[in-house]
């Protein structure tokens, strides 16, 4: 019977200490469910594709700026493309323009992959970029309408943004009213 008590007692502390997860600070996080907020905005319906480019003359550096409206942690980058190949996606602090994390992603052609990123930290308020390098894209609109900022869960989107040419840069020129490419974030929000 002492043993049983034993074994049942290991058992409940070994669940305990298994179910918790800890921040840097060794808090306990309580993580919510993930969100898509590009996938979440097209399936909307607020935008038509206009366009499908396979192989432009031109590459781009491409994506949209967001905030984030709590703390959480990215855990996967993701790109829609019409076309078979690897492309990077870049994750950036806009603010600082430090890079963040980098993925090269193996497309299917006009499906949405993803790739598993080491989970980067998320501050609420704090203006990140998520980029493309691609010469394959959708071009996406509203008639001219402003389609920026959206808010897509616990994200709003600012922006899209764009750099012409291969060189891993922050985009500096930026519209509200159209949106190239599909890049998107696999964001988990802290409860």
């Amino acid at each position: 019977m002492k043993n049983l008590k034993c074994i049942l007692l290991f058992s409940l502390l070994s669940l305990c200490f298994f179910n918790c997860s800890n921040d840097d600070n060794g808090n306990s996080v309580t993580t919510g469910d993930p969100h898509y907020p590009m996938k979440s905005f097209l399936e909307s319906g607020a935008v038509q594709i206009n366009q499908t480019q396979v192989n432009s003359t031109v590459t781009f550096e491409l994506g949209y700026r967001f905030k984030s409206f709590k703390n959480g942690q990215i855990t996967a980058l993701g790109i829609r493309v019409p076309d078979n190949e690897s492309y990077r996606v870049t994750l950036w602090n806009m603010d600082t323009e430090e890079i963040l994390a980098i993925a090269n992603i193996q497309a299917t052609a006009e499906l949405l992959s993803f790739e598993d990123i080491a989970p980067v930290s998320v501050e609420s308020g704090v203006d990140y970029f998520v980029s493309l390098s691609t010469s394959d894209y959708y071009r996406f609109g509203d008639n001219g309408n402003t389609i920026f900022p959206t808010e897509q869960d616990d994200i709003i989107i600012l922006g899209y943004g764009t750099y012409i040419g291969n060189t891993q840069m922050i985009p500096t020129q930026f519209s509200t009213t159209a949106y190239l490419g599909v890049v998107d974030i696999e964001f988990v929000p802290n409860n």
